[in-house]
């Protein structure tokens, strides 16, 4: 089970509160798909909003708070989608071509997201996280992946045991994504998606499957 920390808000029984706080957040999700932290501000979400500083400020104990919670459903829409892809992989094909479909899913994503927004992310989620698990958000991909392998008719999927699954996706989600974060030359390039493939046919294949 992941252990991404939990970005909640305050829960009201007034009708209009809750028009209030579901108006900020529909507010904050079309700001994050703007893609500019820069506009991830009290003012901002106000202004879009139509509501008063005082108001949102009575919604909201952090406007860091909201926006995190904003990119963090994103995200948890993202994997959904990995999960599917994972799901619907026609087991007759070899594990090399799931694992470019996954790799250019998640490139084109974070491209979508933008490396700010990540950075946002980044720095301001420990601020809400009693523990340092923000890395395990991979952890959802794990039981489809499990199932890939059973269903493999190709034996180019190496069996693996579930915890050492959650590592090698942790440490995967690590290695896309911190190249963007810290705006790295070769982050988004082919060098990039070829490193990230490679990396992930070493962890994942049988031996006599890797160059196949």
């Amino acid at each position: 089970m992941t252990k991404t920390p939990e970005i909640s808000f305050a829960q009201t029984k007034q009708e209009r509160s809750k028009k209030t706080l579901e108006d900020l957040i529909q507010t904050a999700h079309d700001l994050v798909e703007g893609g500019d932290p820069e506009l991830f501000t009290s003012r901002t979400l106000s202004k879009k909003a139509g509501y008063s500083l005082g108001t949102l400020n009575k919604r909201l104990t952090s406007v860091d708070k909201i926006f995190l919670w904003a990119i963090k459903k994103g995200q948890q829409k993202h994997l959904a989608e990995m999960s599917k892809i994972i799901e619907n992989f026609d087991s007759t094909q070899p594990l090399h071509t799931l694992l470019e479909t996954l790799v250019d899913a998640a490139f084109s994503k974070i491209k979508k997201v933008g490396p700010k927004v990540m950075r946002f992310y980044d720095d301001r989620i420990k601020k809400f996280s009693s523990n340092n698990d923000q890395h395990h958000f991979p952890d959802v991909l794990v039981e489809p992946f499990l199932k890939a392998i059973k269903r493999d008719q190709t034996q180019t999927f190496r069996n693996t045991t579930e915890d050492e699954l959650k590592l090698i996706l942790r440490t995967t989600a690590i290695f896309i994504e911190r190249p963007f974060i810290e705006s790295e030359h070769f982050a988004g390039s082919n060098e990039h998606r070829k490193m990230a493939v490679d990396n992930l046919m070493r962890l994942l294949s049988k031996k006599d499957s890797i160059g196949a």
